[in-house]
């Protein structure tokens, strides 16, 4: 498979990101797509070819990177749904990521996805750098499902069209990918703590709404 991918041009990603997959630093690989990259825009299918049949690690951080930072509106909706999909099949113990082609024909700007690119990656190398195999007994096929599981829920709030919702999931989310594939057990619990506070703040969110909008129809309708 992987001589196959590096035989075949990708037509908007180049085929060196196999080659980079080999070292699995997420900062690297994301770099090597965006170098790749030609046109004006890549299709969320050529990214997803480009890494090949690999671990969902690298495409939940790209994913979720872009409601790490700030974003033109409706970015939430392109790239939260992808992971919504990767976090079931994980869930399901799926080793691959697949999307279907709908999906797969959207596209993301790539100038914007380049400054995306600039600025997470000082931030994805400094996480990198502190992180090393601790805890490695949370790391099975069972600690897949969980990550798929949280996967499903962080993805669920950032499509949540409610301010604040979408960063702190994203964030926790990209940390827990880079947890796994690191075995990192802290940095993975620390994801997961930051996750469930973001997750709590959205239902909190919610529920302040369903309460506002039940008070608004008494008060309009007297029911």
């Amino acid at each position: 498979m992987d001589a196959e991918i590096k035989r075949r041009p990708y037509r908007e990603v180049g085929a060196t990101v196999p080659e980079v997959l080999e070292h699995k630093s997420a900062s690297a690989v994301l770099r090597a797509v965006i170098n790749n990259a030609k046109g004006e825009a890549i299709s969320i299918g050529d990214i997803i070819e480009a890494f090949g049949e690999r671990a969902f690690g690298f495409v939940l951080i790209l994913f979720s990177l872009p409601n790490c930072v700030p974003a033109p509106p409706g970015i939430a909706g392109i790239v939260g749904t992808p992971v919504l999909i990767f976090g079931v099949q994980m869930m399901l113990g799926h080793k691959h990521p697949w999307l279907p082609g709908f999906i797969r024909r959207r596209t993301i700007s790539t100038a914007k996805f380049k400054r995306l690119i600039d600025i997470a990656e000082p931030k994805l190398q400094w996480l990198e750098s502190w992180c090393k195999p601790r805890l490695t007994q949370l790391f099975s096929a069972f600690g897949d499902r969980v990550v798929g599981l949280f996967a499903f829920l962080a993805a669920l709030s950032v499509l949540i069209p409610f301010p604040g919702t979408n960063f702190p999931p994203s964030i926790a989310l990209v940390i827990v990918s880079i947890a796994v594939m690191e075995e990192d057990g802290y940095l993975l619990v620390l994801g997961y703590l930051i996750g469930l506070a973001g997750l709590a703040y959205t239902v909190t969110i919610l529920g302040a709404s369903y309460h506002l909008i039940q008070a608004a129809m008494t008060s309009w309708f007297g029911f």
